[in-house]
């Protein structure tokens, strides 16, 4: 999901965007210090929030799926407010970019443009954002929708201007190396399909037309021979053996040499939730098996190493491609906390706008 972050001002001006920043006409939902977001407005991200969670977890809009509970909540209250916290981020940037006195780029004025100019081609096959169905629920129109957009461009714009290339903050390799360490884990992963490669006559992996590995069917009996050799192999690792050199021997991954010094696994990472969830729960140094659909593993948790994200021996395998930007996000983050207490938000509102009971649109995409 995407991340935004914290900034704060004293003596802010009162310069209210016109609609989505709304006085007197329509009730707010939320407000921070002068400045208010519209209930249309909220109704507009939770809609749109609503099809990002559907998307996310590859679920229908169905009602046990927002009435499942997870740590005492239903997902539709858990979900509603991890999407509120985003909501008063965008709220709090927006002014602060205001009171910062800072301007949109003409660049960025024609992206909302073209945006708008998408979202009218999409919505009720071309007719108009005020002739779509779910816009129309919304109560959303043309100017409203502008107004969001260019909340979400302040927003983007607010960061850059903090953590951007010229910005007024930098983040420090202290920050950085707190954000890895208190982030990533470090294992080491040998890896046995629940299939062969097929072979040519000399031992080489045959390859098909599109560059892939070509992949062949086992029997029961070979997968317990592959089973019994990574039940061997933990024993011996458990014993102090080097899980590296088996690696090295026996995984079956064609990357596997992209990882001489190791795998790094964060909450983004992309290894799989069994995997993921396997590694957790290892202590360092601890090795374990893992039977999963797509193979068997071998798992050892590893010591963290220093500075692991600026070592050039870890960008083959790509676990740090965007370290720079969640530890951007993550300093945002931090820097916009001390106020979101700030935030006043209007439950009479808000509580109009269920996020079990609302429509929900495709410009869930121009959120990221």
């Amino acid at each position: 999901m995407y991340k935004m972050k914290k900034v704060i001002c004293a003596a802010l001006c009162l310069m209210l965007l016109p609609g989505l920043f709304s006085c007197g006409k329509n009730k707010a939902a939320m407000t921070f210090d002068g400045a208010s977001l519209s209930g249309e407005a909220y109704g507009y991200y939770i809609a749109c929030y609503k099809q990002y969670w559907l998307t996310y977890f590859g679920k229908t809009d169905s009602p046990s799926f927002w009435s499942a509970e997870s740590d005492g909540k239903t997902n539709a209250a858990r979900l509603t407010e991890i999407s509120d916290t985003a909501i008063k981020k965008r709220l709090i940037c927006a002014r602060l970019f205001d009171a910062s006195s800072l301007q949109l780029s003409d660049s960025e004025k024609a992206s909302i443009d073209r945006m708008i100019a998408a979202m009218k081609d999409a919505s009720s096959g071309g007719k108009g954002i005020e002739e779509d169905e779910v816009f129309r629920a919304l109560g959303i129109k043309e100017k409203d929708l502008r107004e969001i957009l260019t909340l979400d461009s302040k927003t983007a714009a607010f960061q850059d201007h903090l953590y951007g290339d010229d910005g007024v903050k930098k983040i420090t390799d202290d920050e950085r190396e707190r954000y890895y360490n208190e982030n990533y884990y470090r294992f080491r992963l040998l890896y046995l399909m629940n299939s062969d490669f097929v072979r040519d006559e000399d031992g080489n992996i045959v390859y098909g037309e599109g560059g892939a590995a070509k992949i062949t069917e086992i029997s029961d009996d070979r997968y317990e021979e592959k089973l019994s050799l990574a039940k061997e192999i933990l024993e011996k690792v458990r014993a102090g053996e080097s899980l590296q050199s088996y690696i090295d021997s026996y995984s079956e991954e064609l990357e596997r040499d992209d990882y001489k010094n190791g795998r790094y696994l964060s909450a983004v990472s992309e290894y799989g939730s069994l995997i993921s969830a396997a590694v957790m729960k290892l202590s360092v140094g601890e090795a374990g098996l893992l039977q999963a659909p797509t193979g068997i593993y071998v798992l050892q948790r590893e010591e963290n190493d220093p500075y692991a994200w600026k070592n050039e021996e870890n960008e083959a395998g790509g676990d740090f491609y965007n370290f720079e930007l969640l530890v951007t996000e993550h300093a945002f983050d931090e820097y916009l906390e001390t106020y979101m207490d700030k935030v006043t938000v209007n439950k009479d509102v808000t509580g109009k706008y269920k996020m079990e009971e609302l429509p929900y649109t495709f410009s869930w995409q121009y959120l990221f």
